[in-house]
């Protein structure tokens, strides 16, 4: 069975609805994985181009306008006026001369997009430039992942088996989370 997803689409086992909106979901999760998972089931037919790439770009403005909703909540708390007292407001300054820079930079390098998007709303940046910020850089970014994707799996479709798909998602998750294991145990400088 080579194209498994394909074919349980295709039984009604599974519907492109329900595919699409796991997508959804999953990019609030990990974003860039999902849009490549998205990107590779339109390449193997198993959902529509349009609709998956709609779901990922839907979902990551989402999941990125509610993480900057969550900082700017948690901001405005006794806990961050503690924090901010201790720093001296040091981090705060750089973000608000920096901050829709900041935006920018965080939406291509994978990693940095939590704490950028929480600070920018823990600092009180303008809701609507960060919104309008956040929709450009998803509307260039993901659909250049999405389409390198769909190309892959145009390419590869009939390679994709169960084993395989896990192992790729496995290697996708480790390369997005590796990065963020390692840092944490590293040896702090003195």
């Amino acid at each position: 069975m080579s194209n498994w997803l394909s074919e349980a689409v295709s039984m009604q086992m599974l519907a492109p609805a329900a595919v699409v909106a796991v997508l959804f979901v999953a990019t609030f999760v990990l974003e860039d994985v999902a849009t490549v998972a998205g990107g590779l089931l339109a390449g193997q037919m198993t959902v529509g181009g349009a609709e998956a790439l709609a779901a990922v770009l839907a979902g990551t403005v989402a999941g990125d306008l509610a993480l900057y909703a969550v900082g700017r909540w948690f901001g405005r708390s006794a806990f961050a006026a503690r924090l901010r007292a201790r720093s001296g407001g040091r981090g705060e300054a750089l973000i608000r001369r920096r901050g829709l820079f900041a935006v920018v930079v965080a939406r291509f390098i994978p990693g940095t997009r939590l704490p950028v998007f929480f600070a920018s709303g823990v600092v009180g940046m303008g809701a609507v430039p960060v919104a309008l910020t956040l929709t450009a850089t998803t509307l260039v970014w993901t659909p250049a992942l999405f389409w390198t994707s769909r190309a892959a799996g145009t390419v590869m479709g009939p390679s994709f088996s169960p084993p395989f798909l896990a192992v790729a998602a496995v290697c996708l998750a480790a390369a997005f989370l590796l990065p963020r294991f390692i840092a944490r145990f590293r040896a702090p400088e003195a």
